[in-house]
């Protein structure tokens, strides 16, 4: 057990690097990568992932029609990053229970925040709330966006966390339209028949229908 929590850590760490100072199309979630999907970590308030439904422990199993378990780990969140305004349709697994929801990506920009920077603002870097913490990233947004959330070691920081640390702390923030539009209705995760029927495509192509089994040990944290 001490060995399956220590290469967790490790990987959430080595994630820091992979995600910081990044501009793409997404839907504001930190994932688990492995063979049989994408597994969601967290999931950022007020994001695209949110306000269709997704949650901690979803699987994902396909995206827009491609059967992630035929694709590398490495490889599978480049499918479902995208262009922003791109339209993503996913199909998940919780609890054994397939369900189908569509978005559209929004643009997102992950940084990280300084330690150096937390210290300063504050003079320490231990014992910070999270409502300190987002106070000064958002001091720290880019222009042309606003703030959805803080992460630490890849994972979203929960509004009411104490006790933080400065340690590998990103900010995440959503691009501002240009346009105001008129707001669409939250849609609900509807379900689909079951996993074991409903058929998808591989990556070459190929129409799948097979069971995905149990999910497996995940073994890199994405956002």
């Amino acid at each position: 057990m001490k060995r399956v929590i220590k290469s967790m850590l490790i990987c959430a760490a080595l994630a820091t690097a992979t995600i910081a100072a990044e501009n793409f199309g997404g839907l504001g979630i930190s994932v688990w990568t492995g063979k049989s999907g994408v597994k969601v970590a967290g999931v950022i308030p007020n994001s695209p992932a949110e306000n269709i439904g997704l949650k901690a422990g979803d699987l994902i199993v396909s995206v827009n029609g491609t059967e992630l378990s035929g694709i590398e780990p490495g490889m599978q969140v480049n499918y479902i990053r995208g262009e922003a305004g791109s339209t993503i349709s996913l199909v998940i697994d919780r609890n054994g229970t397939a369900l189908s929801v569509s978005t559209k990506r929004k643009g997102i920009e992950v940084q990280n925040l300084e330690a150096q920077a937390i210290s300063e603002w504050y003079g320490k870097t231990e014992g910070l709330t999270a409502e300190e913490i987002n106070h000064l990233a958002s001091q720290k947004v880019s222009e042309g966006y606003e703030l959805l959330g803080v992460m630490q070691y890849g994972m979203p920081i929960a509004s009411s966390a104490e006790n933080l640390n400065a340690n590998a702390v990103q900010h995440v923030s959503v691009k501002i339209p240009e346009a105001v539009q008129e707001a669409t209705p939250q849609a609900e995760p509807v379900p689909v028949q079951n996993i074991e029927s409903k058929p998808l495509v591989n990556v070459k192509g190929a129409r799948v229908a097979k069971q995905q089994g149990n999910v497996p040990v995940y073994r890199m944290i994405r956002f």
